[in-house]
């Protein structure tokens, strides 16, 4: 049974299997899977609760269209957790609020670049992809603006609470959770991770999982890894109240701008994956009060509904909040071994693609715990990144 605390006097575990540093949605669906798999896991959070840093920032959507088959078949995977989710972990009463009303990719571009990516899409797997010509569109959507020339389409897409799923993963594990415990390094020795030091004392183990969000690149370095990670601001607005808001519409998304929006209880969440300079990690992210207007400006270009919305907007409706993607060069995440150092795992760099993909990434770590030789075969290993001439680790890494 999990055990979610501040810990007092010698609560903290001196040992355990598998030591994650980070308790965001990706660090407890690992530890779930650990846990499953049959290790003792600890889990470290710094802050007050599980989930406070990048999850709680996040849209909360889920896709399976994506144009890479590994994606594809990770945010299938995932999906079919999410769809199952209270018998996955279970707990009887656990709801996860998923509403699966779809993801909507509009342009008013060459229908051929959609159709042209249904067909690719299709052909890697995602067989209930849909393109829409542009009366179908309207037809299914009658607020999609006159100049939309075409759509992708996937039903089985759409939304969930974040905050309830990390929990859920959290609540049907056998990890313990030490918040308000931060981890401040990893020893190691001839075999690789000995332990990870913490504010409350060394915990021995001889594997350590980094799925420290933004804070990961910080943590590989007490290794001295340098990972190839690009921290970028995320804005989300929310509109509290929206008359007239079609509440049964899909995640809609500007496919040629990126501008999105999708129902949030009565009102909107939109975003907007706007240009931005990379930065350190933060804790706290700042927003820019020009950007509701901006993102409104934005998803109006396709729907002008949101343009009749922005002309009555008051500030008390709007609700402002930002977070960090964490990008790898291919936008694909990091999930493996770290061939430098026995023992040490990677789960990070989704670039806001970890609510989504948290379930299969998390299986995918475990699997490979469980059977290292895998890794050769895995997408996403941490070596995409590194010529085959470069692949040599410090003599001093190992002590």
């Amino acid at each position: 049974m999990a055990r979610i605390t501040v810990p007092h006097g010698d609560e903290l575990p001196r040992s355990a299997d598998v030591v994650i540093v980070g308790g965001g949605v990706i660090g407890c669906a690992t530890a779930f899977h650990a846990s499953r798999a049959g290790f003792s896991v600890v889990v470290l959070e710094r802050r007050e609760g599980l989930g406070c840093l990048t999850t709680a920032a996040s849209e909360e959507c889920f896709r399976a269209q994506f144009d890479e088959p590994e994606n594809v078949s990770m945010m299938l995977e995932s999906i079919a957790v999410f769809e199952h989710f209270a018998d996955v972990v279970e707990i009887a009463d656990c709801d996860i609020h998923l509403h699966q009303q779809g993801y909507l990719f509009l342009t008013n571009g060459d229908p051929l670049v959609l159709r042209k990516r249904v067909d690719h899409q299709r052909g890697i797997g995602l067989a209930d992809v849909e393109y829409l010509t542009a009366d179908e569109v309207r037809r299914r959507f009658p607020y999609v603006g006159p100049d939309v020339t075409a759509a992708t389409w996937r039903a089985k897409d759409g939304w969930l609470s974040a905050h309830e799923m990390t929990f859920g993963f959290a609540k049907g594990s056998a990890a313990f959770f030490a918040l308000r415990t931060a981890a401040t390094g990893i020893r190691l020795d001839g075999q690789g991770v000995a332990a990870v030091t913490t504010t409350r004392g060394e915990i021995a183990t001889r594997c350590a999982v980094i799925a420290a969000g933004p804070f990961a690149g910080v943590v590989a370095s007490w290794v001295g890894a340098q990972l190839p990670l690009a921290n970028l601001r995320r804005q989300k607005v929310v509109l509290g109240q929206v008359p007239g808001m079609p509440l049964r519409a899909p995640m809609t998304i500007d496919n040629d701008t990126g501008a999105y929006w999708r129902p949030e209880v009565a009102g909107v969440a939109l975003g907007w994956a706007l240009p931005e300079t990379p930065s350190e990690p933060l804790e706290l992210v700042p927003t820019d009060w020009t950007f509701p207007a901006v993102v409104l400006d934005g998803a109006a270009r396709l729907v002008p509904f949101w343009a009749q919305v922005a002309e009555k907007l008051t500030r008390d409706n709007v609700f402002l909040s930002a977070g960090q993607y964490t990008c790898t060069p291919d936008n694909k995440p990091i999930v493996g071994p770290y061939f430098c150092v026995p023992g040490l795992y990677f789960n990070l760099g989704y670039a806001g693609h970890g609510i989504m993909a948290s379930p299969g990434g998390a299986r995918l770590l475990v699997d490979l715990m469980l059977n290292p030789a895998a890794n050769a075969e895995n997408p996403f290993r941490f070596e995409r990144f590194i010529a085959q001439d470069q692949k040599v680790c410090a003599e001093d890494m190992i002590i």
